[in-house]
């Protein structure tokens, strides 16, 4: 946080509720201080101008004694203004038009008992007459419309003798905020206020928010990227407790990985010696029930080692021309005799559209040539996992028909059959290992129920989805989405 990088490490709060405390504090000072400012000025402002009359008795004694010196027989000039005034700076001029600073403007006062100027730095709101029984009364009215203009102005009152006495103020008659800037101004710290306030919690929350989501992407089970054990303490000791359970997760299935592979090799050395020795057996009938039974453990072993191993997250993702991978895979089926129809996507379409270069009208076209839908993916765990889709078609449902289309960012692929289906209260079971459906998938046609538990594994593993429907014209339809991008 930019707070954080201005802090001393030992001076930043080390738990989140004290940095959510010192933000909240941080922006309870921002923005009473700031009200605090804005009323102090307005309070200044007002104090002020309500204050301003006062300049006029003083104004109208100045006049006054300056007019007894001239009959007095005091020559006319900078004796005749006074010194020492609160709040006001006087200075003589000859008689004539005063002279006002450069780019000035001058306006006269309506009604006042005697001629009376004011100047400032650009064109004045209309002034108020001046209209009063005695010169103060009248210079007080001057100096609360001047000082109201809100900026800096020049009082010039004629004296008798036709000399012009110049008064200026630095307290009262001075630029000041207009209450429109007041506005703007109460408007943007309103903005700015608001900008910080949507702008905090996500610089608190960015620590859980960046866990959370180091946490939730996908990676690779082997390998886990570790954790960012930084931020606030309760983040940095959440980020280590999972650092420290993934790599205890790692190391069990490292363990269950080379206990599996121990596994595979002791039992697949009994199994062949139990196939010899079952090759001199003279009875043809119980030797075929022999070699059955040893084909059915070797079997069931197999897919159950297949099943707890991490082949396909061991197998390196590279760019997969999926059509042809599935379609090769179906004629393999097909040269053997099996059941299966491949539908290869349908070609790419477009729609043209008349411009402004050409008339004609709208049509649709096409590209003939075969789409071949490339996509990131583990070429031979994609093709374990849509064979064992196949071979269920057809050892359930007589024949399987498979269909594949695509977009820019997904691969739909359809594999059906034309079996009884699954009942819709179990189509959530069959995905869990060993389980076996009596009622819509018999016992007869072998297999150990980890056929979908590895395709659900290798889906997945590409990010993607499995879902089973039964068709209404009869079968059971498997849709395997997969993104084209790992």
């Amino acid at each position: 946080m930019a707070l954080e990088r201005l802090l001393p490490a030992r001076l930043r709060p080390a738990r989140l509720r004290h940095r959510i405390l010192a933000a909240m504090v941080a922006l309870l000072a921002l923005t009473h201080g700031g009200a605090l400012v804005g009323m102090r000025l307005v309070d200044d402002r007002a104090r002020e101008l309500l204050t301003a009359h006062r300049l006029g008795p003083a104004m109208a004694a100045a006049v006054e004694a300056a007019d007894r010196a001239v009959l007095d027989g005091v020559a006319a000039g900078p004796a005749l203004a006074l010194t020492g005034l609160p709040d006001l700076s006087v200075s003589w001029q000859a008689p004539g038009t005063p002279a006002v600073p450069a780019g000035w403007v001058l306006d006269g006062v309506i009604d006042a008992p005697r001629p009376v100027f004011v100047a400032a730095q650009r064109a004045l709101l209309p002034l108020q007459p001046a209209r009063a029984q005695t010169l103060a009364e009248s210079l007080s009215l001057v100096a609360e419309d001047t000082a109201a203009q809100l900026r800096d102005a020049r009082v010039y009152v004629q004296l008798a003798g036709g000399g012009w006495l110049e008064f200026a103020s630095p307290r009262f008659w001075r630029p000041r905020t207009t209450p429109f800037e007041m506005v703007l101004a109460g408007l943007a710290a309103f903005g700015l206020a608001l900008a910080v306030l949507l702008w905090l919690p996500g610089r608190l929350v960015r620590p859980l928010e960046s866990l959370a989501e180091q946490a939730t992407r996908p990676h690779d089970r082997l390998h886990p990227r570790p954790l960012p054990e930084d931020g606030p303490e309760e983040v940095a000791s959440l980020a280590r407790a999972f650092n420290q359970a993934r790599n205890a997760l790692r190391d069990l299935m490292e363990g269950r990985t080379h206990l599996l592979a121990a596994i595979s090799h002791d039992l697949r050395t009994p199994a062949t010696r139990l196939r010899l020795r079952a090759e001199y057996v003279d009875d043809d009938a119980l030797r075929a029930k022999m070699m059955a039974d040893i084909d059915e453990m070797a079997a069931m072993v197999t897919a159950t080692l297949e099943f707890l191993g991490d082949d396909v997250l061991r197998e390196e993702v590279e760019v997969v021309a999926f059509a042809s991978l599935l379609q090769s895979l179906c004629d393999d089926y097909a040269d053997t005799g099996s059941p299966v129809t491949y539908h290869e996507p349908p070609p790419l379409q477009f729609a043209a559209v008349r411009t402004i270069f050409g008339g004609g009208v709208e049509r649709s076209d096409r590209f003939e040539q075969a789409r071949q839908l490339r996509l990131a993916g583990r070429p031979s765990s994609l093709r374990r996992a849509f064979a064992n889709l196949i071979d269920n078609a057809i050892k359930y449902g007589e024949r399987a028909t498979v269909s594949v289309d695509a977009d820019a960012a997904e691969i739909v692929v359809d594999v059906c059959d034309e079996g009884p289906g699954i009942p819709e209260a179990e189509i959530a079971n069959v995905f869990k290992p060993f389980v076996r459906l009596e009622g819509s998938r018999n016992r007869k046609t072998g297999g150990s129920g980890l056929g979908l538990s590895i395709v659900k594994s290798i889906v997945e593993a590409h990010q993607g989805r499995i879902e089973l429907s039964n068709r209404a014209s009869g079968g059971l339809r498997v849709r395997v989405t997969l993104p084209r991008m790992l």
